[in-house]
């Protein structure tokens, strides 16, 4: 094996340390894509930045990079679930992203770039993961109100007033009629800053108003 050689099989070794150490962190978190999908990810990439670079030399890398990108990116959308109103799996997928620019980079010999990246990537990771816990995040719940048909104007005002003074911003509404039994059912989308565990505490004041029959959140 000669120096060129040993060279670019260091690459490939780097791109497993340093997608790994990436790789590790969402495996910790429990993320479908973990370790084995980051390492991946990163060796394939410099892989083909290397064959691009040996037997390609005459080739545009910027193709070769705008081919990784485009694959990485439907790889990166299948780890991206969404159930009603909750979307999970975004950060995993710009992990898988963020590991595949690794790559090139290592790929290309930027050894001093891709070190720096990763860096930058795991204190964005640990130290950003804990500081957003302190983040009043805005949340978006929806509550079910049920309720007399003929009182669904007084309910409605008497909803947004309450769920107001908790700090439960009305975002839209929209209702729906059972003519068989004379009710209404309003469906109320929300936005606060306050804890999930607070939303409960509205409940029996909604139960309370006058008319209304039910109370649901989802």
């Amino acid at each position: 094996m000669d120096s060129q050689q040993l060279a670019l099989a260091t690459r490939l070794l780097l791109a497993v340390v340093l997608g790994g150490l990436i790789g590790l962190e969402r495996q910790l978190h429990g993320r479908p894509a973990g370790l084995r999908t980051h390492v991946l990810v990163c060796l394939g990439s410099t892989l083909v930045m290397i064959l691009n670079a040996v037997f390609g030399s005459e080739t545009d890398p910027g193709r070769a990079i705008a081919g990784i990108v485009t694959g990485v990116g439907f790889l990166g959308a299948g780890v991206i679930v969404k159930s009603h109103d909750i979307v999970r799996g975004l950060t995993t997928a710009a992990c898988i992203w963020f590991v595949a620019a690794l790559g090139i980079a290592i790929g290309q010999g930027s050894t001093v770039i891709a070190l720096a990246g990763t860096g930058v990537g795991l204190l964005v990771l640990v130290l950003l993961d804990r500081v957003a816990h302190w983040l009043p995040a805005a949340s978006y719940h929806r509550v079910v109100v049920g309720g007399d048909v003929e009182r669904a104007e007084e309910i409605e005002a008497a909803c947004r007033r309450e769920l107001e003074s908790w700090k439960c911003r009305v975002v839209h509404m929209s209702s729906s009629l059972d003519i068989e039994d004379g009710s209404i059912e309003l469906v109320l989308r929300l936005r606060t800053r306050a804890k999930a565990g607070q939303r409960a505490i509205p409940s029996r004041h909604l139960l309370a108003i006058e008319g209304g029959t039910r109370v649901r959140w989802d």
